[in-house]
């Protein structure tokens, strides 16, 4: 082999490795850029986590706060108690101290809500207020204690 075939092929060489090397080298980076991409992404994700549990924990203390002033029905505070612990810990909705929140929930989940409520004529208001006023008689103290309860829980570990 002559020193010009020899010469050319470590020249075609160097072309082939800088043109492997350069494509390593900008593979990598897309990658490192993905990398990147993503740990923004979770962090992002992560912190509206954290903001939606703290929105959960705070509206829990409230309802719980108003329950214990009379300043809220008790059957519509079980209702969203029960529906805040779900979507905090559907466990934590478990708790002994807890549990009249989903009984009051389960017995009254058949009375219209919302827009469904407003439809309805002056009679049909009628049987299910009587129904509401007999569960807020028949569970007013358990209620009362499980707001209690609810405040004296620990929930900075849902943060």
């Amino acid at each position: 082999m002559s020193d010009t075939t020899i010469y050319s092929l470590i020249i075609v060489n160097l072309f082939v490795v800088t043109g492997l090397s350069i494509f390593i080298w900008r593979l990598l980076s897309k990658q490192k850029a993905k990398r990147v991409e993503a740990e923004r992404k979770l962090q992002e994700i992560a912190a509206e986590v954290r903001e939606h549990r703290l929105y959960l924990i705070e509206s829990l203390q409230v309802i719980a706060k108003s329950v214990i002033n009379g300043e809220i029905p008790l059957v519509e505070a079980s209702i969203r108690c029960k529906v805040l612990l779900d979507n905090l810990d559907p466990l934590l909705a478990q708790n002994e101290g807890l549990v009249v929140f989903n009984e009051v929930f389960e017995q009254s989940n058949h009375i219209p809500r919302m827009e469904a409520w407003k439809k309805l004529k002056g009679p049909q208001k009628l049987k299910y207020m009587g129904l509401i006023e007999t569960l807020e008689a028949q569970y007013k103290s358990q209620i009362h204690s499980a707001a209690k309860n609810l405040l004296a829980q620990d929930l900075s570990r849902y943060h």
